[in-house]
């Protein structure tokens, strides 16, 4: 009898740890539901002034591709986060969406993410469509670590 508890206790085990794995790979594909912005007064890249300090340097990191962040700063632990960040609105936007670095802190109009006007641009399907979604000024996004 002890063999046989021994035996459904084992069963059991490597069941739950062969579950794990594939819990995990499907948090990788979720996304949050949020907001984006972007900087209205840059020019293409980022601002060499961010809250994380990162001077010239953080104009330019990811490409200028970066943006400010709200909860997700994290006082400054947020700093250099990446994110993938995809609008939702398919008449302008791209499935891919674009890979924003995290420069700075602040929020605007209930958003997650204040991004560089190149960053804003790049989640857009075309040039044109960008030029909508910069009229716009704000989008509903998804984003992931």
């Amino acid at each position: 009898m002890a063999f046989s508890q021994l035996s459904v206790l084992s069963l059991f085990a490597s069941f739950l740890l062969m579950q794990t794995p594939g819990d995990a790979a499907t948090c990788s594909d979720c996304f949050t539901r949020s907001r984006a912005a972007y900087y209205p007064n840059s020019d293409e890249k980022g601002t060499e002034t961010g809250a994380c300090g990162f001077g010239t340097f953080g104009a330019t990191i990811n490409g200028g591709d970066v943006a400010a962040a709200s909860d997700l700063f994290r006082d400054g632990i947020g700093c250099g986060a990446c994110y993938q960040v995809r609008c939702t609105n398919s008449k302008y936007c791209s499935d891919k969406g674009t890979t924003v670095a995290i420069t700075d802190h602040g929020s605007s109009d209930r958003t997650d993410f204040i991004m560089s006007r190149r960053a804003f641009s790049r989640i857009a399907q075309t040039t044109d469509a960008a030029a909508s979604l910069l009229a716009l000024g704000v989008v509903d996004i998804e984003y992931r670590r």
